[in-house]
């Protein structure tokens, strides 16, 4: 080995002598000095994110996603208009079935969607409480029992960078949720539960991600987490004669009960849930309906709509129903033949 490679390998060995005890050190400082400065400023603000003006966005939500969008593509087909939204579920948990779905996202992101998750609370899927349902969830989240989880989720959702809704802890008095009053959650608790997550979402630099808060029933403006919800959604259903009143209930019935109680809180307004079941009435009316009272903006600070897809439902009390559109093939006819009902729901890039 001749001088020059001699020194080379010195040189080598000498500077590998001071990297190797500083490396546990300084990568994660540049990782950490990369994200803050570089990956933080790429994210999109969302803030501003709405429809254009005297328009609607259309969205839905189908049982096979996130693992498909082929009932999304055939719902486009049925309907011979394209969808802005695509909303799916996630539990929080720590199987990987529970972290930030990355790929997923930026696939929807890719075919043109923006994407909702509603991010369901179960701290029995976290293996600190063994499939239990604690008492009080949504108070242990706020005092940071799952805040590893919660940061890490935010980080990815910076990295990912396009605008995402999310959806917290949906329908905070269903007393189906384990973070609803049944399980001894409170209001306060829930004010609570969207100002620290928020925060930590904010303190990563989240920017892209737009809260949206939904509420099950007219008395929850107490549980409303003011100053941490972008957007405010309902969840519209009509259960027609399976319904524990066995009442048949039209949309705009519905909707404006909802409306009224809640469109003076600040923040847009999308109806992030819909559907009806057939019992009790005829289905394709209820869906004409629908439309034509969102065509004749009738609910002006509505900005989105989301379809509930699901040809496998239930009622309260377990009784079996098809909330999808499949179900009734006369209504996506009327919808084809009568393009001014969906004269509102017009693409646009997001």
């Amino acid at each position: 080995m001749g001088p020059r490679k001699r020194r080379a390998v010195a040189f080598f060995l000498a500077a590998l002598g001071v990297y190797w005890p500083l490396s546990s050190v300084a990568e994660p400082a540049v990782r950490t000095l990369w994200f803050q400065t570089v990956v933080r400023a790429l994210a999109q603000d969302a803030q501003a994110l709405r429809p254009a003006p005297d328009t609607l966005w259309l969205g839905a939500s189908r049982p096979e996603l996130p693992h498909s969008l082929h009932g999304i593509y055939e719902l486009e087909k049925s309907l011979g208009r394209p969808l802005q939204l695509v909303s799916f579920y996630q539990a929080w948990g720590d199987g990987p079935e529970h972290q930030f779905p990355d790929q997923t996202l930026r696939s929807l992101r890719k075919a043109g969607y923006v994407p909702m998750v509603t991010w369901e609370p179960w701290l029995n899927a976290f293996s600190q409480w063994h499939g239990q349902k604690p008492q009080g969830a949504l108070r242990i989240i706020a005092d940071g029992a799952v805040d590893d989880y919660i940061r890490q989720w935010a980080r990815e959702a910076v990295r990912f960078g396009s605008p995402l809704f999310l959806r917290p802890a949906h329908e905070p008095t269903n007393p189906w949720y384990a973070w609803a009053e049944s399980y001894g959650n409170t209001a306060s608790d829930q004010r609570a539960f969207w100002q620290h997550v928020r925060q930590i979402f904010r303190d990563e630099g989240a920017r892209n991600v737009q809260f949206v808060w939904t509420p099950y029933g007219l008395e929850e403006l107490s549980w409303f987490p003011a100053g941490n919800a972008d957007w405010i959604g309902f969840d519209i259903f009509n259960f027609g004669s399976l319904s524990e009143q066995g009442v048949w209930l039209d949309f705009y019935s519905i909707t404006k009960l909802f409306y009224d109680t809640y469109k003076d809180l600040g923040v847009p307004l999308m109806i992030a849930e819909t559907a009806t079941a057939s019992a009790g009435g005829n289905k394709t009316d209820w869906i004409r309906d629908m439309f034509l009272s969102l065509s004749r903006g009738n609910f002006p600070e509505i900005k989105a709509v989301i379809l509930f897809d699901h040809p496998r439902g239930q009622t309260e009390t377990g009784l079996p129903l098809d909330w999808s559109f499949a179900e009734t093939p006369e209504a996506l006819q009327l919808l084809r033949e009568t393009p001014e009902l969906l004269t509102p729901f017009v693409r646009k890039d997001l």
